[in-house]
């Protein structure tokens, strides 16, 4: 019988002093279980780490220190609610790391008697440490804040943006991705010049039309996402595993958080948008020959003022209000009116959220030459509306009696989706709505991930195939009990279904239509005759991506491909996450035409004349990691299954480095074979084997050699029930 020593490093409520760690008393009598469980073929989509069966210990003096009289609510005691740091020894060798948690005591006449705690593998913890976490929470993401202008949109478009942190340089960090989220690009060099989305370098109209900066929206690599989880949770990832292979390199996530044009933080003044007005005196107010007047097409308020003797009374009021957008509401902003003469504050609100007006008034003989602005500073990305009401009322001599007039109009911003201009990309901001564990989960599921913690305590994630490859060889044969032993199916389902969210973009959609089945989707069958159908889901919205053809040179390909966001209605749409290959591009001699400028309201109109220049390298968006050839696929495929390659128009015979391909295969047609059984064996395992024992190790039991499904251990005894999958 082995020697199980059990140690806690006790958390205490309001206490984040660490404790040391302390030797548990054990029940004598009861045996402790252990459950050792990497990928379940009866759960082939889950990773699973070691974990134990829930287990009693006495209410030992010791142990009633430790737990500090958890049971009384009122005492200052053991804080269950997070998990205390654990380690199991057999025969004071090292044998598993992991947490504990405290479940229950059982009380006896007012007293502890029992405590249930359960002990944990370590990467299980994520749940508890991460919990609901967010994406838009990883704060070391804001090292990639950048101002949202047209250098840095024109720059992350056609070669990255790098920075520094820490003195440590990533670069290509940002890129600009060819994903438009409401504007349809086409590429005719003859024709449809008066196209907005035209993006060809013909001399005709290239000063309004082409690739606009505020089409795009900005991207991040997602190793640095992992990093961010590192550090915002204090985890190590292992270098040199998945995380850091080339199936990472040059994976993005597309910062799409809200549909439509990029929200911003920073700063916006009243003077970039146009109006429109309401009321009985707009053509008085807005008459360029009076004042005070309202400039309908860029929002600057003129106002002339000099003391005058046929004017006995005037008076000027200005009411800004700001009408945050819905998703908005709780963002705190500053709201200002200005004399832009001087930039100087006439009237202004601090911290606000919510809908808010100020107001300011140009009393009777106040003298006054110039113009006012409106402005909206904010440090969170910001949509809203503006509105101006202006009041005039003037009172001028006149026989036999004075005269006074009033004039009052309402002026409202003609975009209802104003933001920042000179705004900075918060990148949280920005980020996807997605848990932490899902954005994890989906990798795994995608690369058929798993994971554990190392002796070191750094979280080891590998493929599958990867894991297996590592174990050791161990012929068990001597330990297996071999009177008995049971023999049954692998699995239970007769299909497996590998997918992506529900796909709401134009062209997976049109896919789906034509196709019946999702873009990017595999159905795995098998000639079982079950019926259930098992199903493997990345929490991502999957874009099919489009190379434009040169309409005007007989739809000959150009070095273009793009990602057209938007639904079957060609309207903006909000979708699940995604995650692309970004795969740096030259356009060759067609280039593609940038104009710096803004899109009108009607769709593929041309836009208001801007500086334009050409681009001949640009960042593709694609669901492969490079372009390839026509003959060799590319190492890396974001498809579960075989389809086209959207650039290449090839599917290279179906052997194109899918993810089943790359990271299913071996597994699922080893588990459907024919000859594949789980084995069922009782073994008593001596310590020697139990501490050298990992659920990467091919096990030989006889003649035949097994992988590891399933073990439970009874550590005192050795007592251990494997379930093994024979390998062929």
């Amino acid at each position: 019988m082995q020697k199980v020593i059990l140690y806690i490093q006790p958390k205490l409520r309001n206490d984040s002093t660490d404790q040391d760690y302390v030797i548990v008393d054990l029940m004598e009598e009861e045996l402790i279980t252990l459950t050792q469980v990497i990928q379940d073929a009866k759960n082939i989509d889950k990773v699973f780490t070691d974990y134990s069966q829930t287990f009693n210990l006495p209410a030992s003096k010791t142990n009633n220190k430790i737990f500090k009289w958890w049971f009384d609510p009122d005492v200052e005691s053991f804080d269950n609610q997070l998990l205390a740091n654990a380690r199991i020894e057999l025969n004071h060798f090292a044998f598993k790391e992991g947490k504990i948690r405290l479940e229950s005591v059982t009380m006896r006449n007012n007293q502890p008697s029992m405590y249930k705690v359960t002990f944990f593998g370590n990467t299980i913890t994520l749940n508890n440490l991460i919990g609901e976490d967010k994406l838009n929470q990883l704060e070391w993401l804001n090292n990639f804040n950048h101002i949202n202008n047209t250098t840095n949109v024109k720059s992350g478009l056609e070669s990255g943006l790098d920075f520094t942190v820490d003195s440590v340089t990533y670069n290509d960090a940002i890129i600009y991705p060819l994903i438009t989220h409401s504007q349809q690009y086409i590429a005719d060099s003859q024709a449809n010049l008066d196209h907005g989305g035209n993006i060809t370098i013909n001399t005709t109209n290239r000063t309004q039309r082409g690739v606009v900066p505020e089409d795009l929206k900005p991207a991040i690599l997602t190793k640095h996402i992992i990093k961010a989880i590192e550090e915002q949770y204090s985890l190590t990832f292992k270098t040199s595993e998945f995380f850091d292979s080339a199936a990472m390199d040059n994976l993005y996530m597309w910062l799409h958080r809200r549909k439509g044009k990029l929200a911003l933080a920073g700063t916006w003044i009243g003077n970039s948008d146009s109006y429109t007005c309401s009321g009985s005196n707009c053509s008085e107010l807005t008459d360029p020959n009076n004042s005070p007047r309202f400039n309908l097409g860029n929002g600057i308020i003129t106002y002339n003022y000099t003391p005058n003797a046929s004017t006995l009374f005037i008076e000027f009021t200005i009411d800004f209000q700001v009408t945050p957008n819905t998703g908005f509401t709780s963002v705190p902003y500053t709201i200002e009116l200005l004399d832009a003469s001087n930039w100087s504050t006439l009237a202004k609100k601090t911290n606000q959220t919510g809908t808010n007006t100020i107001s300011y008034t140009f009393e009777d003989g106040e003298f006054f030459i110039g113009d006012v602005v409106g402005r909206v500073t904010t440090d969170e990305a910001f949509e809203f509306q503006a509105q101006y009401d202006l009041d005039h009322t003037v009172t001028i001599d006149a026989n036999p009696t004075p005269i006074t007039y009033n004039f009052t109009a309402t002026f409202t911003s003609t975009a209802s989706n104003l933001t920042p201009q000179t705004g900075q990309v918060v990148v949280t901001d920005q980020m996807p709505d997605m848990k932490v564990l899902d954005f994890l989960n989906t990798l795994f599921k995608m690369h058929n991930l798993t994971a554990f913690v190392d002796f070191n305590g750094e979280i080891v994630v590998k493929t599958l195939d990867e894991f297996y490859d590592n174990g050791d060889t161990l012929d068990l044969t001597e330990y297996i009990k071999t009177d008995e032993h049971t023999v049954s199916s692998v699995i239970p389902y007769n299909e497996i279904d590998f997918e992506y969210e529900e796909q709401k973009t134009i062209l997976a959609d049109a896919f789906n239509n034509i196709n019946n089945r999702k873009y990017g989707s595999l159905e795995f069958k098998s000639d079982l005759k079950t019926k259930k159908k098992f199903n493997v889901k990345a929490d991502l919205e999957h874009i099919l991506y489009e190379r434009l053809t040169n309409i005007g040179l007989n739809n000959t390909p150009t070095d273009t491909q793009y990602g057209y966001h938007v639904d079957s209605n060609e309207e903006p749409v909000i979708s699940k996450p995604v995650i692309f290959y970004g795969v740096y591009k030259t356009t060759g001699t067609f280039g593609m035409n940038f104009v710096d400028t803004t899109r009108p309201d009607t769709k593929n109109a041309l836009c208001p004349a801007g500086n334009r220049s050409s681009i001949f390298n640009y960042w593709m968006p694609h669901n492969y990691n490079s372009v390839g050839s026509t003959t060799t696929p590319p190492t890396y495929n974001l498809n579960f299954g075989s389809e086209v390659n959207s650039y290449d128009y090839t599917d290279f015979g179906g052997i194109n480095n899918s993810l089943f391909q790359k990271y299913y295969t071996n597994y699922i047609t080893r588990l459907y074979k024919k000859e594949s059984r789980i084995f069922r064996f009782s073994a008593i395992l001596p310590l020697k084997v139990l501490i050298n024992l990992s659920l990467d190790d091919t096990i030989i039991i006889g003649t035949r050699s097994f992988t590891i499904n399933s073990m439970k251990t009874k550590l005192q005894s050795g007592e251990t029930e494997f379930e093994l999958i024979n390998k062929i």
